[in-house]
């Protein structure tokens, strides 16, 4: 059972990434639109992780479990995802969901609001 409903252009996503702007590294709103389906497998696999009790996460355990799922599949999916996209990931889970600080930890860099 998954929290996250399919999104497209314009949605409540969208209008995070915008508010939030500053906040992700260029470019990750226009990734985000054309990848859909590994944000919706991050939230899966996070929620998961959340509901098991896990207060603190790593998102780059997830998304290396997503490579790896997917290639192991049947499926003949593959997902492609850039390293440099996993702290925009988390970021945008956190804002997401609220009431789940703490469960991945975000490290501001020289230069950014808040980078990972």
């Amino acid at each position: 059972m998954s929290t996250q409903p399919d999104l497209a252009f314009g949605d409540p996503v969208d209008a995070l990434l915008r508010e939030h702007a500053a906040s992700f590294r260029p470019g990750f709103a226009t990734w985000m639109r054309e990848n859909r389906h590994i944000w919706r497998a991050f939230c899966r696999e996070a929620d998961r992780a959340w509901r098991r009790g896990r207060q603190h996460y790593s998102a780059r355990t997830i998304v290396e479990y997503l490579r790896h799922e997917t290639s192991m599949s049947d499926s003949g999916c593959m997902f492609k995802i850039d390293g440099n996209c996993v702290p925009d990931l988390a970021r945008l889970y956190l804002l997401w969901h609220p009431a789940r600080a703490g469960l991945f930890e975000l490290r501001a860099a020289p230069g950014r609001e808040r980078a990972a």
